[in-house]
């Protein structure tokens, strides 16, 4: 596979961990940004098939994550989480554009079809 597959904006280096196991396993590249300039700037180099967006954490605001990265990588599908009892980033997420929203759990459930896809 060439380039970077999936970029994750997820700065909770343990979760980052259980997603690594995951890729792994379904032998998917992931690669990670700290920062929302960071995402930006990997996006416009390796143009990633999916970005998934860690939507508890401040540092990615939905609408921000949304109109930047799309700048970057147009043609990235955007899947955001969040813990199921933070409702209001969820909604945002939905509100900004991204094509799907999770729970932090049932994005644990799904990620490896969403790296195979």
């Amino acid at each position: 596979m060439s380039g970077i597959f999936a970029l994750g904006l997820v700065r909770d280096l343990f979760f980052r961990s259980k997603i690594d196991a995951v890729a792994s396993a379904v032998g998917a590249e992931v690669m990670y940004a700290s920062s929302l300039d960071a995402a930006v700037k990997r996006c416009a180099e390796s143009r990633p098939r999916i970005v998934f967006a860690d939507l508890s954490d401040t540092t990615f605001p939905a609408l921000d994550t949304v109109t930047r990265i799309r700048a970057a990588a147009p043609d990235a599908r955007l899947v955001g989480f969040a813990s199921h009892i933070d409702l209001k980033p969820l909604q945002a997420a939905r509100d900004a554009g991204f094509e799907l929203t999770l729970s932090r759990s049932e994005f644990t459930t799904r990620l490896p079809e969403l790296l195979k896809s």
